[in-house]
């Protein structure tokens, strides 16, 4: 499974999440330029990045309780939102609230630049909507709607680059800058003709801009880890070093399955099998409460990757018990028939019967796959499996 080029669509929303300290006087405060402020909000992140949003809003409650018109608080809304967005993309029941929120934190942010002109806070504030907004219409296809919100979000981030030249996230936005205004070009020959309105370019110093954003931002350092990861593992194929930053980021934030399954991804690339079974079962252990929505998620991907690999490794019996239990879970999360990997769970477990010699059992599975619209490929498969044991 690869991504589609939806992230080089990131490159234009420059998502930034700086803080850095400066102290003056305004009327709607200044929070990011308050030392203390910067150490909460960092920890606060922390904690929404493992996916523990009540104790990320206990951290920050004094400051939204100090200061309850601040439109920040309306952008952290739209940062909760986006962990269920971005968890099941399959999934669109959230999508209207999300745009919603990260639209009202815009408009707030806007009110407050137009009676405070360069407010950090509402720059900020603008760049992250917007840019959140533009990366989850390009997830949905919509290219256009997600270049001109883009748009809006790199406007914020040069401004606030003139305001806080010296602020210590800033590696992470050129960084994403640099490294998609050379790959887009390069990648996309449609996107040639009108290069020119590309900002200047280099892949390499992209990444070394990444890098040091990732080892020394603040708060952009959980995102400039994540798309190095990603990165390295879909546009640069460097699958050791990709899996570096996602086990870094599975240790820091051992409760967030998304990142889990980004490192059982990588792990496949590399077809370090015995690994991922290890890590699969792991996973299994940890994400105990199979009820909660996002633990279905990682259980169906994750079963379907262990199957994967048991079947690799020769281990037909444990390897169809996978891809069952994958197809099961995947049957109980929203819009089953948009899964990709329900049909490829299917598939697989025909394979699987066929190898244990189980021709009846196989061809349940095949018909199932053909019952699907969601995997062009596993179908033609399928059906050929189906012809072959007629």
């Amino acid at each position: 499974m690869r991504m589609n080029c939806r992230h080089c669509f990131v490159a234009v929303t420059f998502l930034l999440v700086g803080i850095s300290p400066h102290i003056i006087e305004a009327q709607t405060p200044i929070l990011i330029e308050n030392e203390e402020f910067k150490g909460d909000a960092q920890t606060a992140i922390d904690s929404l990045y493992n996916r523990n949003p009540d104790s990320a809003r206990e951290i920050l409650n004094p400051w939204m309780e100090q200061f309850p018109d601040h439109p920040l608080w309306t952008l952290w809304n739209g940062m909760e939102l986006w962990w269920s967005v971005l968890n099941d993309l399959h999934n669109e029941q959230y999508d209207d609230e999300f745009f919603h929120v990260m639209r009202r934190a815009d408009y707030e942010a806007s009110q407050l630049l137009r009676n405070h002109r360069d407010h950090p806070d509402a720059l900020i504030i603008r760049a992250i909507a917007n840019g959140y907004t533009a990366r989850h219409h390009s997830n949905r296809e919509e290219w256009l709607t997600a270049a001109n919100i883009g748009r809006r979000a790199y406007q914020a981030y040069s401004r606030l680059m003139e305001v806080l030249p010296s602020l210590p996230d800033n590696d992470f936005a050129e960084g994403m800058k640099r490294y998609y205004a050379a790959y887009i070009p390069e990648n996309y020959p449609a996107v040639r003709a009108v290069s020119w309105f590309l900002p200047d370019g280099n892949r390499e110093e992209g990444l070394e801009l990444l890098q040091v954003a990732s080892e020394e931002g603040v708060f952009a350092r959980p995102e400039a880890t994540y798309f190095l990861g990603n990165i390295l593992l879909n546009y640069e194929g460097d699958y050791e070093k990709a899996l570096l930053y996602f086990r870094q980021l599975v240790d820091q934030y051992p409760s967030n399955s998304y990142f889990r399954r980004l490192y059982v991804r990588t792990l496949h690339e590399l077809k370090r099998y015995e690994e991922l079974i290890v890590f699969s079962t792991e996973s299994i252990e940890y994400m105990n409460d199979d009820s909660l929505p996002e633990n279905m998620i990682l259980l169906e991907e994750i079963y379907y990757w262990k199957g994967i690999s048991q079947y690799q490794t020769g281990d037909m019996q444990n390897a169809i018990e996978s891809f069952t239990q994958s197809y099961r879970i995947g049957q109980q999360l929203p819009n089953p028939d948009k899964r990709p990997i329900q049909a490829l769970s299917a598939y697989h477990a025909g394979r699987t019967s066929e190898r244990l010699n189980d021709v009846s059992q196989a061809e349940h599975f095949y018909e199932i796959v053909l019952n699907h619209d969601n995997s062009e490929e596993a179908k033609k498969r399928a059906k050929k499996r189906l012809e072959a044991l007629q």
